[in-house]
């Protein structure tokens, strides 16, 4: 994101564990007894927000590509400055 308050917000988000997919443009977080989804098979389980019901979701999808879409800390953490 270009705009610094984006960038900002997404460094946070990724600093409490949520990962940005790049193809599906969402926020992902591995589930946690907490979030409310039934982890009982050991399996891992995703959540993600949705931004139009302004909620957070459980991933149905194939969770076997998933990881592979994710931002690069690099490319999430905000750089102050200028790096010449």
């Amino acid at each position: 994101p270009k705009d610094a308050l984006q960038a900002y917000a997404a460094q946070e988000l990724h600093n409490r564990e949520w990962r940005y997919h790049v193809e599906h443009q969402l926020w992902f977080k591995r589930a946690v007894p907490g979030d409310g989804i039934d982890l009982g098979d050991g399996s891992p389980k995703y959540i993600y927000f949705d931004y139009r019901s302004w909620d957070r979701r459980h991933f149905t999808g194939s969770i076997h590509d998933l990881a592979q879409g994710f931002l690069a800390e690099d490319d999430v953490r905000v750089r102050v400055g200028n790096s010449s």
